[in-house]
């Protein structure tokens, strides 16, 4: 069953870490007897619509003019409690440069939570169909997947392709992030074969680099050469810990190999089989309100993870470094009337379970999180909100040895 919903005309407002949704800008002019309210002119914004599709939640961004291709997002997994949530953002950099280039850029929920491969994939074909019916039949579609989505981007690439009237295939490539290819659906025959009949960019951080590396290594010489999957690394430890730009050039690496043939590649250095995509955030100007003592910061939270809870603020390590807050040290966290501990860490692991921590993200900003709970969720937080974050008066409070975690 599905059930359509149309928010038309957003406007993205610029600010430093990227984009953000707001309502048009009107001025009011007086002149004499008259008056009139002139709305600022602005570029077209994408029209964004959400639905629902057999359980599974959508969210499709259309560009003014549709260049008769599509990206379909494939996301990781999601706890089971977790609510249904088809979170694109069209904003973002890699999307928002597609847009303006004409793509489409859909992504669905998937029917629901936690670990789901088959039906996962039966959701995106859903989707893409949806689109076909709604828009016309693509003549290019991409499927980007993050961590169990890779994975299900890959499968999709090892499909025997589906052609349309005009012969096109139903998918003509993938770039798989983070891919956890090691992940099987309990009770699934679906497995991967190791052959893909599409072209496969597979974006990864050097700390995974073994799970896509042996994949790509097992193609095999009587396979097709044009489709070769393809393994860009970024110099970067995580998971999925990539940024717009190391993205965007993935997807648009992608394009390239599919329109003009796998030369158009990037090469690797001579001597080496894989192409180093790292690309490193240059420092922006600071956008937090410094305090007075020059002991803290108030920054903004510029976007909220779904299903996750995890927050991104617009503070760099600049602004760490300036109000005297070192890595692996705890500091203050003031939302409203509460104070919860955190720690300046690398990752998620730098805390213990429920422990909340900030670390430095691809883009050059800071994520704000829980390791393994709901840091928006604990606090109360959402999009646009405020928070200061400031050193501890002492030195006993700040040690990394302490155990103490929760609000005050």
């Amino acid at each position: 069953m599905l059930r359509r919903s149309v928010r038309l005309g957003f406007v993205l407002l610029a600010t430093g870490a990227g984009l953000i949704l707001g309502a048009a800008e009107r001025a009011p002019v007086r002149g004499g007897a008259n008056s009139a309210t002139i709305v600022a002119a602005r570029p077209a914004a994408p029209t964004v619509e959400q639905g629902e599709i057999d359980g599974a939640k959508f969210t499709i961004a259309r560009p003014v003019r549709w260049n008769h291709r599509l990206l379909l997002l494939a996301h990781g997994l999601r706890a089971e409690s977790s609510p249904l949530v088809a979170d694109l953002f069209p904003e973002h950099l890699a999307y928002k440069t597609l847009l303006d280039e004409g793509w489409i850029v859909a992504k669905t929920s998937y029917r629901r939570n936690g670990l789901i491969v088959a039906d996962a994939i039966a959701d995106l074909d859903a989707l893409r169909a949806y689109i076909a019916r709604a828009d016309g039949e693509p003549e290019r579609v991409l499927v980007e997947g993050e961590s169990m989505g890779g994975l299900i981007a890959t499968l999709i690439a090892e499909r025997t392709p589906d052609y349309d009237a005009q012969g096109h295939p139903a998918y003509t490539g993938a770039v798989a992030i983070g891919a956890a290819l090691s992940v099987r659906e309990p009770n699934s025959t679906l497995g991967l074969s190791l052959h893909p009949k599409i072209p496969v960019i597979f974006l990864t951080n050097q700390s995974e680099l073994e799970g896509p590396q042996k994949y790509v290594e097992s193609f095999r010489p009587q396979d097709r050469s044009d489709i070769r999957p393809v393994l860009f690394r970024v110099s970067r430890s995580g998971h999925v810990n990539v940024n717009q730009r190391e993205r965007l050039a993935a997807l648009h690496a992608l394009v390239a190999w599919i329109d003009e043939g796998r030369e158009k590649l990037p090469r690797p250095p001579e001597g080496q089989n894989v192409f180093d995509a790292t690309v490193r955030p240059a420092p922006q100007p600071s956008q937090v309100a410094r305090q007075p003592d020059g002991r803290g910061f108030t920054a903004q939270v510029i976007e909220v993870s779904a299903g996750y809870g995890n927050l991104f603020i617009n503070a760099q390590p600049a602004d760490f470094e300036a109000a005297g807050i070192r890595p692996m040290v705890w500091f203050q966290l003031k939302v409203g009337e509460k104070t919860f501990r955190v720690r300046y860490g690398r990752d998620f692991d730098s805390v213990k379970r429920g422990e909340w921590v900030v670390f430095p993200n691809a883009d050059g900003f800071t994520w704000l999180a829980r390791n393994l709970g709901d840091a928006a969720g604990s606090a109360g937080l959402k999009l646009g909100d405020a928070v200061t974050l400031r050193r501890y008066d002492n030195a006993a409070s700040s040690g990394a040895g302490s155990a103490e975690t929760g609000e005050r």
